[in-house]
């Protein structure tokens, strides 16, 4: 799927809170086959969805940011839960 750089852009800039959620993508909906290579699972999101950084999940709207390089969102995901278990420990 070839996403020019200002559909990108113009993707990215859509106001969260201003957007119409009605034509959003319901995150909920999209199907990724985790066996793929990440490039083809980038692809196959972009394929399912109006905007590839603001979606929805039911009535909440939802935006995201891809970055090339640093930690996953395994990682983040892990560190995030580490210090919920200090709060609580």
């Amino acid at each position: 799927m070839g996403l020019t750089r200002e559909t990108l852009d113009r993707m990215a800039a859509v106001d969260i809170r201003t957007v119409d959620i009605s034509t959003l993508t319901d995150l909920r909906d999209i199907e990724i086959d985790t066996s793929m290579p990440v490039e083809k699972k980038l692809e196959s999101f972009a394929r399912q969805t109006a905007n590839v950084y603001v979606n929805r999940i039911g009535d909440y709207v939802v935006k995201v940011r891809f970055q090339e390089s640093g930690a996953s969102i395994d990682d983040k995901m892990s560190e995030y839960l580490r210090r919920l278990s200090e709060i609580y420990v």
